[in-house]
């Protein structure tokens, strides 16, 4: 059925004339359609994030973490801490002495709180090997990295905790007390990348000690919650890859507790994560548009009753059932159409001000773009589609008898 010319501007003179009631029908299209634009947006924008930090600590870099109890790398193992498994020095010397691989670090956790000229009381301290700069793709804004063999009593922070220790933004050479013993501020670290939602560990919050020192200090054999290792610049990351897995799988007597990941794969867990959240959003928000299809659907109901004596007279003019229900789609046309336009205005103005106020970078994704505000009107012509056909059949002399 088609929608004339003259039955729009009906229904925009129909509509107009009742403003507030107008905008009420529309406001659960516009919500509806800019929760769903926007919840796509917001989650593309975070993927998009998360994809181009792959490979932070450099493309030649694996990750080597404990599997979940089914076998595969869970999405929070790692520096979580939720794998009831962990690695040990001798998972770190077949890493070593596996061809291909140029270096590997540890990297622990340790406890204990550390007072600088505030102190912190569960800071995130992470015990590695003087290496771990030559793994990672990162440079120390202030000073340099530790080096045991010269004083393991050294340090060396992350941009946000060297903030909450010291009020120096420069803190080289300052000491801080851990485990009644006293540390040298050896460096600081550049801001680290952490995409939102990321599932990997916050290295601005952390506190970098040398491994044999914090192992000393804590009076046992420290577990390891994963091993960084980078490749040589000759050697095949797959075939690299696969070697690792295959020393560490016969290290562990056959068992493949381990998961060795390349750089394209450490933040799949994240993506899933992140995919399945805006699936059930998005959801929430087509639940949305429902709703306003419905309000939609309420309001033409009342208008119908309300206009019943003008829908008489047109009938014993001559109109005929098409005509009338033609204008009545055609105002569920307008009421919708312009609720999906709305909407996709809000949602884009929204997401220009979130790239610039939050660390958030949503992406407007064009075929959401589209696809909203066509599902929009098609669930506005749907719920409008039965208040239309009521008036349409409506017998003429029983509506001039309406009052």
């Amino acid at each position: 059925m088609t929608i004339s010319q003259g039955n729009l501007g009906l229904a925009y003179r129909s509509l107009k004339a009742a403003k507030g009631r107008s905008f009420l029908t529309m406001l659960g299209i516009i919500i509806g359609v800019a929760a769903v634009v926007l919840v796509v947006c917001i989650g593309q924008g975070i993927k998009d994030q998360i994809s181009g930090q792959l490979g932070r600590y450099g493309k030649s870099t694996l990750t080597i973490q404990p599997t979940s109890s089914s076998g595969s790398a869970g999405v929070f193992t790692g520096l979580s801490g939720t794998s009831s498994n962990l690695l040990s020095e001798n998972d770190l010397r077949v890493v070593q002495k596996t061809k291909g691989i140029a270096t590997a670090v540890p990297v622990s956790t340790s406890s204990g709180s550390m007072r600088g000229d505030h102190t912190v009381n569960s800071p995130f301290i992470v015990a590695t090997t003087a290496e771990f700069t030559d793994v990672i793709n990162q440079s120390i804004q202030y000073g340099g990295f530790f080096d045991p063999d010269i004083d393991s009593k050294t340090v060396v922070l992350g941009a946000n905790i060297a903030h909450k220790l010291f009020n120096d933004n420069s803190p080289l050479g300052q000491t801080l007390t851990w485990r009644d013993q006293h540390f040298v501020v050896a460096g600081v670290f550049n801001t680290f990348s952490a995409p939102p939602f990321s599932l990997e560990a916050n290295f601005n919050n952390a506190v970098f000690v040398p491994y044999s020192t914090a192992q000393d200090l804590s009076g046992s054999v420290l577990g390891m919650y994963q091993i960084l290792a980078k490749a040589k610049p000759d050697a095949d990351q797959r075939q690299t890859t696969d070697a690792v897995q295959a020393a560490l799988t016969a290290s562990h007597g056959g068992s493949r507790d381990v998961a060795v990941l390349r750089a394209d794969e450490t933040d799949a867990g994240s993506n899933k994560t992140i995919h399945l959240l805006t699936v059930l959003v998005a959801g929430a928000a087509i639940v949305a548009l429902v709703v306003g299809g419905v309000g939609i659907m309420d309001v033409m109901l009342v208008s119908v009753t309300e206009r019943m004596h003008e829908i008489g007279l047109r009938k014993a003019i001559g109109a005929t059932n098409r005509q009338i229900m033609r204008q009545f789609m055609a105002e569920a046309f307008v009421l919708s159409a312009t609720g999906a336009i709305i909407g996709v205005a809000v949602s884009c103005a929204v997401v220009g001000l979130m790239r610039v106020y939050t660390s958030l970078q949503p992406v407007l994704v064009w075929q959401v773009l589209v696809v909203a505000p066509v599902v929009a009107i098609a669930v506005g012509l749907f719920f409008g589609s039965m208040p239309a056909l009521k008036a349409a059949r409506k017998d003429p002399i029983e509506a001039l008898r309406h009052e």
